[in-house]
């Protein structure tokens, strides 16, 4: 999947199309659409990182999505449910400090 700046909304929108409306419309959990999902937000992470404007719409699907994962598993209570909503909410914040996921977190200080 060839993903940049001006199609990332729209590749985005058909993931959510085709792992969050069966959920919702049925309560079908569908593994692979939902790690297709997690992809494509990881890599919207990578795309705006250290960028000073991002499109607001992109932001807006983003936390929608993981706060309606988030409702929608208040039925379920299933734990890769709660999962996915975390890290898709995890992507949504990194993209607001101008982060990635590739990049390294701090486990402490160093000692020299």
């Amino acid at each position: 999947m060839n993903l940049n700046k001006a199609n990332i909304l729209d590749v985005l929108k058909e993931e959510v199309t085709h792992s969050v409306y069966p959920l919702k419309m049925g309560g079908h959990i569908k593994s692979e659409a939902f790690n297709d999902l997690i992809l494509v937000a990881e890599e919207a992470t990578r795309l705006f990182r250290d960028e000073e404007l991002v499109p607001k719409k992109l932001l807006s699907e983003l936390h929608l999505v993981a706060i309606g994962i988030d409702l929608e598993n208040e039925f379920y209570k299933n734990e890769e449910l709660s999962l996915i909503s975390k890290r898709i909410m995890k992507c949504f914040n990194l993209i607001l400090a101008g982060k990635s996921v590739d990049d390294k977190e701090l486990s402490g200080p160093r000692i020299i």
